[in-house]
């Protein structure tokens, strides 16, 4: 007996026609294409959207619309005119928006895959865009963005010096401070300081972060974080630490917590854990400490680190399989090197870890404590909870009917 073959075609339940699915299936889109595609046509209507609409479409006109030429240049399988068409497209001032930032953000999607000379003519057109001050403010963002990332992927193939490549930084750094111009293009301006790593942009970020008007305006703080730490690396800890202290935005905060995570020193690993408590239920700093691990390790290892205590407290984060093992160890040897505060600090910690173990395991890690703080009198009152933690007996029912209540382990 033959199996009936059933195919996504025959189903009617996925909403599009036999007939849709088969025309879709024989489209040339590349799947960035698509994306892009899909992008421009939810993102807010660009200048001249309305008057790309067909007479007799009765389309959303409030949807940006792609012209068919775009569209024939999406669909056209690459060849050597494909770039100069998409070039053309870009060019073109009675084109729709829609399909010029379309047109550019493909040709950027292919910068690795053309030759050297369509690289640099990219650039040069990109840099033209960013600057001509009469595109609209998504286009200009657009290519601002593309201009420098270019930039970057010529110096990197050897195409550029870091001097030709940051060539626009004054560009960049007025484009960022002023405030006549649309946020969102200050907002590409800024990550592009920090995406070339453009030294002099140290002075513009640290301003843009101080000013009160931007603690809780994700567009500028949290572009602004990023782009910071990429230019000032340890040294932007200070300022980004004040971002997460005093923002009122999670969305900020979070940016903010990336930022430091990414600074991987004693000085941010202490601002996570002074600060995780902010936003609860975020999980902002937990996200970025678990990645901390080395920073967190090798505080741990000096018992006079200023930062231990914070370091003790930040073991809570590692959770990850093998991560326990590397850390009790080391809270371990602390309760007999480090100073009186970092000792209680480690031996609350390690009764909290045996806590979350089983009954037996829980015994079995106390009992490796305690002979570390017998002859430690400022201790005693840890050596008490212990000796009564391993005193305890795990009830057990006597019989059919009996019942044990259930208590969260490490609740008494």
């Amino acid at each position: 007996m033959r199996r009936k073959r059933v195919t996504l075609l025959r189903s009617p339940r996925n909403g599009i026609s036999p007939e849709k699915v088969r025309a879709l299936s024989r489209c040339k889109l590349s799947i960035n294409a698509l994306l892009l595609l899909f992008c421009f046509l939810i993102i807010q209507p660009l200048g001249r959207a309305q008057d790309a609409v067909p007479q007799g479409n009765t389309a959303d006109s409030n949807v940006p619309q792609v012209s068919e030429r775009t569209r024939a240049f999406l669909t056209h399988s690459w060849d050597e005119a494909t770039f100069r068409e998409g070039l053309a497209i870009i060019q073109d001032q009675n084109e729709t928006d829609a399909s010029r930032g379309l047109a550019l953000e493909v040709l950027h999607s292919r910068r690795l895959k053309m030759p050297a000379e369509e690289r640099k003519q990219l650039l040069e057109e990109s840099t033209t865009m960013a600057k001509s001050g009469t595109e609209p403010a998504l286009l200009s963002a657009q290519a601002i963005r593309v201009m420098s990332s270019m930039a970057l992927t010529m110096e990197e193939l050897g195409e550029a010096s870091d001097l030709e490549a940051k060539r626009e930084s004054a560009f960049l750094l007025d484009a960022a401070q002023d405030q006549h111009r649309d946020i969102q293009v200050r907002a590409s301006a800024v990550r592009a300081l920090g995406m070339l790593k453009v030294a002099g942009a140290s002075p513009v970020l640290r301003s843009l972060l101080s000013d009160k008007s931007n603690l809780n305006r994700p567009e500028i703080a949290r572009c602004t974080c990023l782009a910071l730490q990429q230019v000032d690396g340890a040294s932007a800890v200070t300022p980004i630490k004040e971002i997460l202290n005093t923002t009122q935005d999670s969305s900020i905060f979070g940016t903010a917590a990336f930022a430091l995570g990414q600074i991987k020193v004693t000085e941010s690993m202490a601002a996570l854990v002074e600060t995780d408590s902010r936003f609860a239920g975020s999980g902002s700093c937990d996200a970025v400490l678990v990645d901390m691990e080395d920073v967190i390790l090798a505080t741990l290892s000096n018992p006079n680190d200023p930062n231990l205590i914070p370091a003790i407290s930040a073991t809570r984060h590692l959770w990850r399989d093998g991560q326990r093992e590397r850390y009790i160890p080391l809270l371990r040897t602390l309760i007999t090197t480090a100073p009186l505060a970092a000792r209680k600090a480690a031996l609350e910690r390690l009764i909290e870890a045996a806590g979350q173990l089983k009954f037996e395991a829980e015994k079995r890690e106390l009992s490796a404590v305690l002979p570390a703080i017998d002859n430690q009198p400022q201790l005693d009152k840890y050596a008490q909870r212990i000796q009564e933690r391993l005193s305890a007996t795990l009830l057990t029912p006597s019989g059919p009917q009996a019942q044990v209540p259930s208590v969260k382990k490490g609740a008494n």
